[in-house]
């Protein structure tokens, strides 16, 4: 039996609920869905610029959690880019 996952703390949640690119019909079903835990992992890192132990304090997780969280948003966000996807805010 798996441990159970640790709450993740967001202090900034996003205030839109995703995002479209221009020019094209998106299908919702092709819809890339951010976790809030990755939204949170990538605003910390990257737009208030913290060190990545900085920002897993802020979450409450440890510092490799943090850093497999980030990843897994950095290929999300990389993939509805080059797909030219919407990104939707998931729980």
């Amino acid at each position: 039996m798996s441990r159970q996952k640790k709450p993740r703390k967001i202090q900034g949640p996003p205030t839109v609920p995703g995002f479209k690119p221009l020019g094209e019909k998106a299908d919702p079903k092709d819809e890339v869905r951010l976790l809030m835990e990755e939204y949170e992992a990538i605003r910390l890192c990257d737009y208030e610029d913290l060190f990545q132990e900085e920002a897993a304090e802020r979450m409450g997780v440890s510092r490799p959690t943090l850093t497999r969280i980030y990843d897994r948003a950095r290929k999300k966000v990389a993939k509805a880019f080059s797909e030219g996807k919407p990104i939707a805010f998931k729980d």
